[in-house]
């Protein structure tokens, strides 16, 4: 499943990412997005990140690299 971060930057399972809020850093583990619309999912909390607790909404993220 492929959604966007807050610059409009592809993001899928494996993708190194960053929090903007905190700063914090990870991979993508999963995208919860089932039954969603491309707008939805980018509108909810449907993001875990390995090494951070919760799900994060990707407009929270900034993608860094590019996988």
């Amino acid at each position: 499943m492929k959604t966007y971060d807050r610059n409009c930057n592809a993001i899928t399972i494996g993708s190194h990412v960053m929090i903007a809020s905190n700063g914090a850093t990870g991979v993508i583990r999963a995208i919860r997005g089932e039954g969603k619309t491309a707008e939805q999912l980018r509108r909810s909390d449907c993001i875990e990140i390995e090494g951070c607790d919760g799900v994060y909404c990707p407009l929270e993220l900034v993608r860094l690299g590019f996988n």
